[in-house]
């Protein structure tokens, strides 16, 4: 059916140009002609076959894909900030941010939450992507920061209540000062951590002292959220007490 209307299309603009070749001549409507009978068959291909109109669609994906690529790569060059000794404070702890590749992390690529990842380029206040949305999406510089500073602290202050209470971390929560505790210090972790990131565009890669950088924070941070995790489980479900209570008794604290 579509090969017949095409057909159709064809015979009927050969004809107009015939008319036309009596009334003009043949050297005025050679060319209007071509080009007539060129449109018709392109008009008449693309309803049916679809074959123009996916190649131009495959043309502008071409060029939308080039531009991105061009913002990204440019994005990326603005990764590599100096470190303006001046300007900010604790200035003996700013370094340079490492660039990295201009890449989605390829760890969960065919996975349902690949979605949620972009190119570094795209994470990284130091390029200039401060919007709020940005950064506290699931791959941005804050959340996971924001969590494992709090995770550190957390699992260091619930051990160490243990021993001096002898209160596990559920009962530190609901019957001690523990949650009041939380609510006073979580605001200071998450404003120290958000106030660099909008007000100067620093991310955590920013600033090494020593042997404590941004690497080493959040592997910390993510083996102290787990570690909170497992002491929940293990009081609750095995210890059915405070994990370090021993030492409480023993110490007559």
């Amino acid at each position: 059916m579509a090969a017949s209307a095409i057909t159709s299309a064809v015979m009927t603009s050969q004809s107009l140009c015939s008319l036309q070749t009596v009334a003009h001549g043949p050297s005025v409507t050679s060319s209007s002609c071509s080009t007539s009978s060129g449109s018709q068959v392109s008009a008449s291909n693309a309803p049916f076959l679809g074959g123009l109109q996916l190649r131009r669609n495959a043309a502008a994906s071409r060029r939308s894909s080039s531009t991105q690529q061009e913002l990204r790569r440019n994005r990326l060059a603005a990764l590599h900030v100096s470190a303006k000794k001046n300007d900010t404070p604790l200035s003996s702890t700013k370094v340079d941010v490492e660039e990295k590749s201009d890449e989605p992390l390829r760890i969960f690529e065919g996975s349902p939450v690949e979605k949620f990842f972009r190119p570094e380029s795209e994470r990284r206040p130091e390029a200039g992507n401060t919007d709020p949305n940005s950064v506290m999406k699931f791959d941005g510089p804050a959340p996971e920061t924001i969590n494992s500073r709090l995770a550190m602290l957390g699992l260091t202050w619930a051990l160490v209540s243990e021993v001096v209470t002898g209160q596990s971390l559920i009962q530190q929560v609901t019957e001690g000062k523990g949650l009041i505790w939380f609510l006073f210090v979580a605001p200071i972790i998450i404003g120290a951590t958000l106030i660099p990131i909008f007000s100067r565009g620093e991310s955590p890669d920013s600033r090494k002292a020593g042997p404590f950088d941004a690497k080493a924070e959040r592997w910390n941070g993510r083996a102290a959220m787990i570690g909170l995790v497992s002491l929940i489980a293990t009081e609750q479900l095995f210890v059915k007490g405070p994990l370090l209570g021993f030492i409480h008794n023993s110490t007559n604290f």
